[in-house]
């Protein structure tokens, strides 16, 4: 009984960021009280996003020229996948194209030192896509010279397959290559 009178008592405790939502939860960090829509599950109990944020912000490690490098070695390697790849037999395609994301992954680590950050990765894949992309958008600007700038139709219907080929490669690899760096595990 002397329970029941000592809970009826406590006041009621409401999230910070959701203040119409009641919970005890607090993060092990800083001690907020969040509700479980706030909280994150961590290895060592749940935290807020502030401060799960802080703690990601202390492993963004790269610098500004690590994004060039990055980026001009990602695009250059997916410009070379892009050129040769898509013109295997297309079960290949299946295969060279996360490979290919795997080299681009580590040749990147290897250029930025192993420095890491989320945007660097972001930026790594774009350009490891625009790379792939690359001989796709020459051959079609040529062939659009050759023919005349009215003929879009009749070129995108001689690229066909090779254009779809191109575009398989470049998902697989620029996918690979963003997982590979982020180490997200599948």
């Amino acid at each position: 009984m002397a329970e029941t009178a000592h809970h009826e008592h406590l006041e009621a405790q409401f999230c910070e960021k959701h203040p119409n939502v009641e919970t005890n939860l607090r993060c092990n960090r800083c001690g907020r009280l969040m509700c479980s829509r706030c909280a994150v599950r961590t290895p060592t109990g749940y935290r807020c996003d502030d401060c799960v944020k802080g703690q990601q912000k202390i492993f963004d490690t790269a610098t500004p020229p690590d994004f060039i490098f990055g980026s001009l070695t990602a695009g250059f390697l997916g410009f070379i996948g892009g050129l040769v790849i898509p013109n295997l037999w297309f079960i290949l395609v299946f295969i060279g194209g996360p490979l290919a994301g795997v080299v681009i992954a580590e040749a990147v680590r290897r250029v930025v030192s192993r420095r890491r950050s989320k945007r660097l990765f972001q930026a790594v894949t774009a350009a490891a896509a625009l790379g792939g992309l690359l001989p796709a958008l020459g051959s079609t600007g040529i062939l659009l010279l050759l023919t005349g700038m009215g003929n879009l139709g009749q070129v995108l219907g001689t690229l066909g397959f090779s254009l779809v080929w191109q575009l398989v490669y470049v998902v697989l690899c620029a996918s690979s290559a963003y997982y590979r760096l982020s180490g997200i595990r599948l």
